[in-house]
């Protein structure tokens, strides 16, 4: 059971997380202010998703980076 929410927990980071990143990174909005004619700026929900994304894919690596660094009981002797 402890492996299964281990692997929907690495499921979440390391799917969803890059499928934010990258939907969030290319979603900007084009504005008529600014100079030029071509003013494209990123909406307030797309900094938040692209941040998501972002703290996704870093907690994925430091809860794997937390699991390879702590020993298994199995492993410690008495």
């Amino acid at each position: 059971m402890k492996t299964f929410f281990r692997g929907i927990v690495d499921m979440i980071c390391f799917v969803v997380g890059p499928f934010f990143a990258t939907y969030y990174l290319f979603d900007f909005s084009h504005g008529p202010a600014g100079p030029g004619p071509f003013y494209y700026y990123y909406r307030h929900n797309s900094q938040l998703g692209l941040g998501l994304g972002v703290a996704l894919i870093c907690l994925g690596f430091l809860i794997r980076y937390w699991r390879k660094d702590t020993p298994s009981k199995l492993s410690q002797k008495p």
